[in-house]
Parts: structure tokens; sequence; C-alpha cells
């Protein structure tokens, strides 16, 4: 938990110091958030279909598009950094192969795309000069009061 909780705190940091050479349009949320936000999601949907709560997957899968919408919408590009276009060449790609494990209901399926959606998130963090914040696979999680288990 430590090193999701330093890992979070370190992508909050960045980006906050980058966003303030950035004009953001009103209402949006900075980009720092979105990207925290997401990660929680990555860690949530790795426990999702680990234990083939396909609902919940599915669930988190959309919540990490609409994160990935949300930056792609506010912060095209950020600083000199193509945040659209990684998303579209990298992230999505990857997040689609989860979406179709998950459909499929096939965990072996999952456990590989989730692996490559997990290296997605470096090889983008790595295009964006932020390759000090290195994503995981998941191995704990902070969330003791949430059910991962399919309900029945």
């Amino acid at each position: 938990m430590r090193f999701i909780l330093a890992t979070a705190f370190s992508c909050v940091a960045f980006w906050s110091v980058c966003a303030e050479e950035q004009a953001v349009a009103p209402g949006a949320r900075d980009l720092a958030d979105i990207m925290s936000a997401t990660q929680l999601r990555h860690l949530k949907l790795s426990f999702a279909g680990a234990v083939q709560n396909w609902d919940l997957a599915k669930y988190e899968v959309g919540q990490m598009q609409r994160s990935f919408a949300s930056a792609a919408q506010y912060y095209p590009v950020f600083g000199e950094v193509p945040v659209a276009r990684l998303i579209d060449d990298i992230s999505e790609p990857a997040l689609a192969e989860v979406d179709k494990a998950i459909a499929g209901h096939d965990r072996d399926a999952f456990l590989k795309s989730f692996e490559k959606l997990t290296g997605a998130c470096n090889a983008c963090h790595q295009a964006a000069k932020v390759g000090f914040i290195k994503i995981q696979v998941p191995t704990a999680s902070p969330f003791s009061n949430q059910v991962f288990s399919p309900v029945k």
C-alpha cells in the first residue's frame, strides 16, 4: 500500500507542477487527479478480473475509458507531451484488449492483457518523460471495504 500511495503522490506532484504552466478549461479536473483516479481504477480492475467478477471489471474498464477521454479532451497536449496521441496510440489499444478478454469471460486472456495494459501505462509514462512513475500489477488492495469476488 505504501508503494501505491507513494506512486500516486509522485504522480500528483509532477502533474501539479506542470499544470501551473498550462491553462485549463473551466471545470476541468487537474491532469494529476485524472491520472490518480485512473491508477485506482487500474488496481480495482486487476482484482476484479483476477477473481472473474466480469461485471465489476467491465465497469472499471468503462471508468478508465472515461478518464482517458477526459485527459485527452482537456489536455490534448500538456507542455510538450502529446497526451491525446499517447492515449490513442498506447493506452486505448491495451485497454481494448482487456475489454475483449472481459467480454469473453477469459481469465487467462485477462491476466495477459492486463500485464500488457500495465506495460502500456509505463510506456506512456516513458514517452511523457515521467518514467519515474512506474506502474505494476497490484499485489495488495487498500480497499478492504470492497468485495471483489462476484456477488451471487
